[in-house]
This record gives structure tokens, C-alpha cells and sequence, in this order.
């Protein structure tokens, strides 16, 4: 079945393979919203027809996106002509609000086609502003970050150029750290930093040289800024998932909770013993005569 809806991206023809998903009316709310948002909140772009494909299998997933996709993927949007291509629920094992997540986060890659010079983006950029709009970057990302720094293991900025390189044992880490990456801009040079990137593109600027004008240093400035922001702030959250290092802290808390506990009693006696004293009545003051 198939509907087609104005945006304000362009016309969106949404697909669907195989067989019906109930809540149709819901996605397509969910996309002229999603459109709405993107436009009202990184800028005019050019409008043009994009479609939806949601597959019921593996077949239809492959002939629609017509060309490479990594094994890993569940999603996947493509230029010319503008589309996305998702798995359905029941292919890719997602929940339905998953699924609505994934639609997000690829209109987000269809609308960064409409901006000038697009082709100079890293991926880095593409997919951490991805995982930013559908607020896709969860405590397990987190977690994968945070593992990667205690092992030295997590991956530099330039070679977070192309996603497709990584292997799916380092998906995870690579598309935590493109968001983590985006965090940094933001906190480093301000909230609107992305969007300002986006502006100077449209104003004829490759990728670098929209980043270097808008936070007014180099990039390589950037990179080591966010080695810093990566330490200051992922080097502890995987002790939360770690086994080997939740026996090694847990007698630790087991012992403070122990002092804190007996030192709170200790207070509690002294307090009684102090109300259980006599009170002496006699009035003291040593007043002039």
C-alpha cells in the first residue's frame, strides 16, 4: 500500500511491503512533523519529492536501496532519487517506537541532502546530528563509549569519516561517539554550533571550512577538544555494566555503608545521653550590680 503527503521537505510517498502496519495515519503525522521540525529548526531547504519504503523482507530492502548496505544496517537513505529504506519491525526485530525512532533519524539524512556541499560531510557529523534529532543516544552507547576509553580502544575522529568501514562489533561505538561528537561541538562553541555550520555550507562552504569559520579554529583543534570531552566525561559509565569491576567496588560500598551506618549510631547515642542528663534550672548570668 502506498500514500502519498506534502511535507516540508517536498511530497513524501510512503510505502509499505507486504502486508499492513496499523498505525499508518501515526507514521505519517510523524513525518510532517519530523519535516516541520528539521525546517523550522536548521533552515530552509530545497524542496523536492522523497519516498518511505518500509520492507517486509530482505528482498525488498535490497532492490529499494539499490546499491551496497552494511550488514549491520536496519536503515538506510539514499540520493537519487531521495529515499529511505527500513526493515520492518518484524524483519529487523525492533518494537514499533524503535521503528519510529529509525524513521527520524533517516529523514534527518534526507534532509541533510538538501544542503549545499553535502558530499564534504563526515560522517561523524551525519550521523551523531542523526542520532541527536531522534534522541537515539541512549546509556548504552554511553556504556560502549565509556569501555572503549578504559581499553584505549575508542576511535578517532578521522576515522569516523565513513560508517561503512567499521565492523558490526564497532557499530555501536562509532555511532555513540558520532553523538558524542556533536555534544562536544555544542559544548565547547555553543548550542547552535551545528546550525551555524549548516549556514555557512549554504553559503558555499565544504564541510572544514564551515566548521573551522564557526568555531574560529582550526579543525584539528576540534579533534583534540573532543579526545578531551570524551575523557572528562566517558571514563566511568561502564563500570555500571561491568561484572569484573562491580565485585571489585561492591565490598568497597558494602564497607562505606558500614562506617557511615556505625558513626551514624555512635551520634545518635551521644544525643540520647545528652537529652537523658538533669537539667540544671539555676539561672547563671553574670549580670554588673
Amino acid at each position: 500500500m502506498a500514500d502519498t503527503f506534502p511535507t516540508a521537505m517536498g511530497q513524501c510517498t510512503l510505502e509499505i511491503y507486504g502486508g499492513n502496519v496499523t498505525d499508518i495515519p501515526e507514521i505519517v503525522e510523524l513525518i510532517q512533523s519530523e519535516a516541520d521540525h528539521l525546517v523550522q529548526n536548521f533552515g530552509e531547504v530545497i524542496t523536492r519529492p522523497y519516498s518511505v519504503y518500509i520492507t517486509s523482507n530482505m528482498n525488498d530492502f535490497y532492490e529499494k536501496s539499490k546499491g551496497p548496505v552494511p550488514e549491520w544496517g536496519i536503515a538506510v537513505a539514499k540520493l537519487n532519487p531521495d529515499r529511505a529504506i527500513l526493515k520492518s519491525p518484524g524483519i529487523a526485530n525492533i518494537s514499533f517506537t524503535r521503528m519510529k525512532e529509525v524513521i527520524i533519524h533517516e529523514l534527518n539524512h534526507i534532509y541533510m541532502f538538501r544542503i549545499p556541499n553535502y558530499y564534504s560531510m563526515p560522517s561523524w557529523f551525519k550521523e551523531g546530528m542523526a542520532m541527536a534529532v531522534s534522541k537515539e543516544f541512549s546509556l548504552l552507547h554511553k556504556i560502549e563509549i565509556s569501555k572503549a576509553y578504559w581499553q584505549k580502544q575508542t576511535i578517532p575522529l578521522q576515522r569516523l569519516q565513513n560508517m561503512g568501514t567499521h565492523t558490526k562489533g564497532k557499530i555501536k561505538l562509532a555511532y555513540g561517539e558520532s553523538a558524542a561528537a556533536i555534544e562536544a561541538l555544542q559544548y565547547y562553541y555553543g548550542e547552535d554550533t551545528p546550525l551555524h555550520i549548516l549556514d555557512a555550507m549554504r553559503n558555499g562552504k565544504e564541510f572544514i571550512a564551515a566548521l573551522e569559520s564557526t568555531i574560529n579554529e582550526e579543525y584539528i583543534e576540534f579533534q583534540i577538544n573532543f579526545e578531551i570531552y570524551l575523557e572528562e566525561n566517558y571514563n566511568w559509565v561502564f563500570l555500571l555494566r561491568s561484572t569484573n569491576y562491580l565485585y571489585v567496588i561492591l565490598p568497597i560500598i558494602l564497607v562505606l555503608g558500614f562506617l557511615y551506618r556505625n558513626h551514624r549510631n555512635k551520634l545518635k547515642l551521644k544525643q540520647w545521653q545528652i537529652e537523658e542528663e538533669p537539667i540544671d534550672l539555676e539561672c547563671t548570668d553574670n549580670l554588673p550590680n
